[in-house]
This record gives C-alpha cells, sequence and structure tokens, in this order.
C-alpha cells in the first residue's frame, strides 16, 4: 500500500511537471516581412515564454527588436522582457564571418494551452513582426471565399489577340485573415520587351496596411505573368500565373491562413480578366509540379547527365513528353488549354543545356526541334513566362513564323548587341516588335557607345575582349598573366555575398605577401555598367566586363554553374588548383592561395 502510493504520489508530480512547461520545436511561422528570420524553439513556461531566434543577412547588415515588443495572443498583449545578446532598442551586426546570429526574445507567460501567437515589435514599416506562430500540425481556420471570386466564370475565356499596346495593366490584390502589422511582399515578374537585357522584369510589392495593392504596369503584349508570395521560412513559395492583356483589369485573392507550400497555394481566388483560364493554370501547374511520380525526372537527369549524342537526348526527350502526354491526359484538360504548359518539357530542354550544352546548341538538335515543334515552346497567341536565354539561340538565323521565334530572335539579337558585337537586324515577322527592336538597339547603341568613351583606368577592361570566342575565354584570361599566381572572382554588383566576400579580401590584397598574385575580378552585363564602374573604384584588383556568352561558358567550363560568387586559383604555370561556389570565408581562400604560391 504505501509502495503504491509513493508510486502514484511520483505520477502526479511528473504530470504536474509536464503541465509546467509547453516546448515547441520548429515551430511554424505564417507570415512575415523577412524570410530571414526563424524561431527555432519555443518553450512557455509559468513563469516566462522564451523564443530562441536565429538570423541571416539582414539587408541592412545590422537588426534590433524594439523595447515594445510583445506577443499577441488570446486578444491580449504579452509585453517583452528582454534579450540575452543585446539591449533591446539598439542595432547590432550579426557575426561577421557568418552574418547570423542566435539570440532568444523572453516575454511574459503565455497560457500553457497556446497554440498559435503573432509576435508584433510594432506597426511601422519594418517592423520583425511574426504572424501565426504556431507548433507543426497546428492548423489555422480557412476562411469561406466569396462566391464571385469561385466558378462564376464567364463560359470561355477568349484568348488574347498577340498585338502591341502600351495601355497598363492593372492587378488588384485582396486578402483575407488579414491582421494589423502584416506587410506581405508579391514578387511580380514577366518578360518585359523593353529591356530584354534584364531576362525578364522583376518588380516587389508590399501590400497596404489594410491587405491591398493597386499593381499597375505596362506589358506591352499579352502574356502570362508570375506572381509569388515566397514563404515565411525556407520552403515553397506560393505561385499563381495569370493571362493578362495590355488595358486589362484582374483581382487576385490571398488566404493569409494558407501557408505556402508544396502542396497549398495562399493565392484562393479570382475575378475579372481571363480569371477562370488562370485559375485552371494555376491548379494545372501546380499538380505538373508537384506530381508524387519522379520516374520520368530521374530519367530526364539520367539522360542528360549520360547523353554522349543527340540521339540520346531526343530519345530522352521522347519518353519525358510520352509522360507528359499520358499525364495531361489522366487529368483531364483540353489541347487547347494544354498547348500553354510546357515546364514539364521546359524543365528536361533546361537539364539539357545545363548538362549538355555542345549537344543542345548543335545543328543537328536545332534541326529536331525546327521538325517536331517549329514554334518552340511557344503558341502564336500567348507569351508565357519563360526563361528564354537558354532557347532564344535555336532561332537566331532561322525565318520561322509565329510570335515565339520573333521573341526569341528579338532577344538574341538584343543580348547580342548589348555585349559589344556587332549584328545584322534578325528576322522579326511582327511589325511591332520589329519597330520595338529597332528603338531599343538604338538606345543600347547609344548607351555603349558613351560607355566604350569613357576614360578607363588601366585596370578596367570593359568588353575589349568582345571579339575572343567564349570557348577560348578562359585561356586569353589565364595566358595574359602566366607566370603569377592568379585569383578569379566571378561576382556581380547586385550579389550580397560577393560584396561580402570583396570586404575581407580587401586586406589580404594589400599584403605583401600576395605581390605575386593577380586577383581578378569577373563581371557579366547581369550588373548595370553605372554599378559596375563604381564596384571596380572600390575593389582592388584587375577588372573584366564580359559577354553573356563569354561569361555563361567561362561559368560551365569551370565551375558547371551560373551561380555567384565563384572562384578559382590558377598556380604560375597556368593550371587550375582550387575552385569553388559561395563565399567560404577568408580563411579558406587564403590557404589555397598560399598552397598554389608554394607550387
Amino acid at each position: 500500500m504505501k509502495r503504491s502510493m509513493i508510486l502514484f504520489v511520483a505520477i502526479v508530480a511528473l504530470l504536474s511537471c509536464r503541465e509546467s512547461e509547453k516546448v515547441w520545436d520548429d515551430p511554424i511561422i505564417g507570415n512575415t516581412q523577412f524570410d530571414y528570420i526563424s524561431v527555432k524553439k519555443v518553450v512557455i513556461t509559468k513563469e516566462e515564454t522564451t523564443l530562441y531566434m536565429h538570423i541571416d543577412y539582414p539587408a541592412s547588415g545590422t537588426f534590433t527588436f524594439g523595447k515594445k515588443t510583445f506577443i499577441s495572443a488570446w486578444n491580449k498583449q504579452y509585453l517583452i522582457r528582454g534579450c540575452d545578446k543585446f539591449e533591446l532598442g539598439d542595432y547590432v551586426h550579426t557575426d561577421p564571418d557568418t552574418w547570423s546570429m542566435d539570440f532568444t526574445l523572453t516575454f511574459e507567460p503565455l497560457p500553457l494551452s497556446t497554440k498559435v501567437f503573432d509576435v508584433i515589435e510594432g506597426f511601422f514599416d519594418n517592423a520583425y513582426n511574426l504572424f501565426n506562430v504556431r507548433q507543426r500540425g497546428v492548423k489555422l481556420p480557412v476562411a469561406k471565399v466569396p462566391s464571385e471570386y469561385r466558378a462564376r466564370y464567364p463560359e470561355k475565356d477568349i484568348w488574347p489577340e498577340m498585338k502591341y499596346s502600351e495601355e497598363p495593366i492593372t492587378i488588384h490584390f485582396e486578402t483575407l485573415n488579414f491582421k494589423s502589422g502584416m506587410r506581405p511582399r508579391l514578387e511580380i515578374s514577366f518578360f518585359d520587351v523593353m529591356d530584354p537585357m534584364s531576362h525578364g522584369k522583376h518588380d516587389r510589392v508590399i501590400l497596404n496596411a489594410s491587405g491591398n495593392y493597386d499593381y499597375t504596369t505596362k506589358i506591352y503584349y499579352p502574356q502570362q505573368l508570375s506572381v509569388a508570395l515566397p514563404p515565411a521560412q525556407p520552403g515553397f513559395a506560393s505561385f499563381i500565373y495569370p493571362v493578362m492583356a495590355p488595358g486589362e483589369e484582374l483581382t487576385i485573392l490571398i488566404d493569409m491562413n494558407v501557408d505556402p507550400d508544396s502542396i497549398h497555394d495562399c493565392f484562393v481566388g479570382l475575378k475579372g480578366y481571363m480569371a477562370k483560364t488562370s485559375m485552371q493554370d494555376q491548379k494545372y501547374m501546380n499538380n505538373l509540379m508537384y506530381c508524387s511520380d519522379d520516374s520520368e525526372t530521374s530519367l530526364a537527369l539520367w539522360t542528360t547527365k549520360n547523353a554522349k549524342t543527340v540521339s540520346d537526348i531526343i530519345a530522352g526527350h521522347d519518353s519525358v513528353m510520352k509522360s507528359f502526354k499520358a499525364y495531361n491526359d489522366k487529368v483531364g484538360y483540353s489541347d487547347r488549354e494544354a498547348r500553354h504548359f510546357f515546364d514539364y518539357e521546359l524543365r528536361y530542354f533546361g537539364l539539357i543545356a545545363e548538362y549538355q550544352d555542345s549537344l543542345f546548341r548543335s545543328q543537328e538538335f536545332l534541326d529536331y526541334i525546327l521538325r517536331t515543334r517549329p514554334a518552340c515552346f511557344f503558341g502564336d497567341d500567348i507569351i508565357p513566362n519563360l526563361e528564354y536565354g537558354f532557347v532564344s539561340h535555336l532561332f537566331a538565323d532561322t525565318d520561322v513564323e509565329g510570335i515565339g521565334p520573333d521573341m526569341c530572335r528579338y532577344f538574341y539579337g538584343l543580348e547580342q548587341s548589348g555585349s559589344g558585337k556587332q549584328v545584322e537586324k534578325p528576322y522579326i515577322g511582327d511589325p511591332y516588335l520589329s519597330n520595338l527592336y529597332d528603338r531599343v538597339s538604338g538606345n543600347i547603341a547609344e548607351q555603349m557607345r558613351k560607355n566604350m568613351q569613357r576614360a578607363f583606368n588601366a585596370n578596367v577592361h570593359y568588353l575589349d575582349m568582345g571579339t575572343v570566342a567564349p570557348r577560348d575565354i578562359l585561356r586569353a584570361i589565364v595566358d595574359r598573366y602566366k607566370g603569377k599566381t592568379i585569383v578569379i572572382d566571378m561576382s556581380e554588383t547586385w550579389c550580397g555575398w560577393c560584396m561580402k566576400g570583396h570586404q575581407e579580401m580587401a586586406p589580404m590584397k594589400e599584403d605583401v605577401k600576395y605581390k605575386d598574385v593577380v586577383f581578378l575580378n569577373i563581371a557579366s552585363p547581369s550588373s548595370p555598367f553605372d554599378e559596375w564602374i563604381q564596384y571596380t573604384n572600390s575593389v582592388s584588383g584587375i577588372h573584366f566586363y564580359l559577354t553573356e556568352e563569354q561569361n555563361r561558358h567561362l561559368s560551365k567550363q569551370v565551375w558547371g554553374t551560373e551561380s555567384v560568387p565563384k572562384y578559382a586559383i590558377y598556380d604560375k604555370n597556368g593550371k587550375l588548383s582550387y575552385k569553388q561556389v559561395g563565399w567560404g570565408g577568408l580563411e579558406k581562400i587564403q590557404t589555397e592561395i598560399d598552397k598554389a604560391l608554394e607550387k
């Protein structure tokens, strides 16, 4: 009896202990304006609530949490008490090596039964507000979508005529389950025919304090846009691909309680121009993107990595497209709808361009494309939102009719002009696009002329190697400095980690120990000229501005990727001794330079 009583007391004590603390490991953040901040753990006790925080690379280099930060839950405010790493309200730097910091925030105690809460720093721009923080598995109530956003669309949407116009489009964004202090950002992308060198226009908008925003821009030709709501933490964004034409309006409804992930999308309703088609597109694209059967994807990867001949990649393409057709038939979309969804095929061709670039660019493969799909991936009545770079060259010297091939030639010709080449005007059948080519190419030529007239320092080389064939650019650069140890740093002006690498390497470059080392900084037309000139003044070393093709070929030849930053070290005999992608810290690159100097 005594032993049973002791056991009972122990169990009661254990249960009591359990109820005195709640721990959430790796909780979900439903929404925040900043995807570089995360909550690693939440501990709720009867005395206090502790948030174990992590922050990576804040855009300004510093961050803070205000003294009036609070947790909102149960219609109450639970005030902040302090932080273990810095004083509340003071701006602090993250770790200089990792650009990150771990810290804890403590608050007044939440009820142990709390399932979800918000962290509110304040109701001002750039406040660190985290919404719908909760344990994994806790579901939020999803709002009922108003009927006008549902199936009450016109029976048939009329596809837009492919005609140039400067009338603007307007997209109205509205929200459900919106809370005060939310500032979600949306990323909108489309092909900008007025600035093809940018590889597309990318706008970022932030919804206003009421959860709305009216986005107006010019798209010049009917096309599919891409609208994304990035996730609050690493994962999948929500996407929708509305079809728009100049002069039209569309309203997009977003449910802020739906977390972007691989299954669900925050975009829950459309109304207005082409709403029915765009909603079907979203469902189709998501099903295609997240289908569970990876066998064909594996086949595509195997084919592209192991192909030896064009016949190999054609056989792989035929197999992938057979699977695509079977899936399309299973889903049940009409041919009219399905013809505009070539993501499956595009992914395959993108893999070929990445792993088998020489085969992809061969005349034999071009002949296959022109024979099997004369309009490439484009119909004559719509321009999908695609990355034109890896397909545009296929139509450079052809007269294949259609707006898609016209766009490819338009893009490719202007890309060549922007790289400093003298090129003849390509065949462009569409009269509006042909006139635009003359206008834009003239602007590019004038800007290039002004750029070339600049008085460059001796260490600055702006497109003066433009006549070197892309396949020869690496050897042409390395041979210039034979007898020296060479450090190649491929960076762009818009890359934060590239700038961090320059900053940390600056003292090392001044060390007399490295007087026999040549530091070569290489950029491409993705770095705007004016920004690049400023960059050459602040970063020591020798600077090269290559053409787009030279840069792409060099990247794939040495590193196999176009990501930046990238580093390579060549010894005094011109032999590659080390390469890396991404900034790995000063110590590593310094060690490898020392090794090369010893050879």
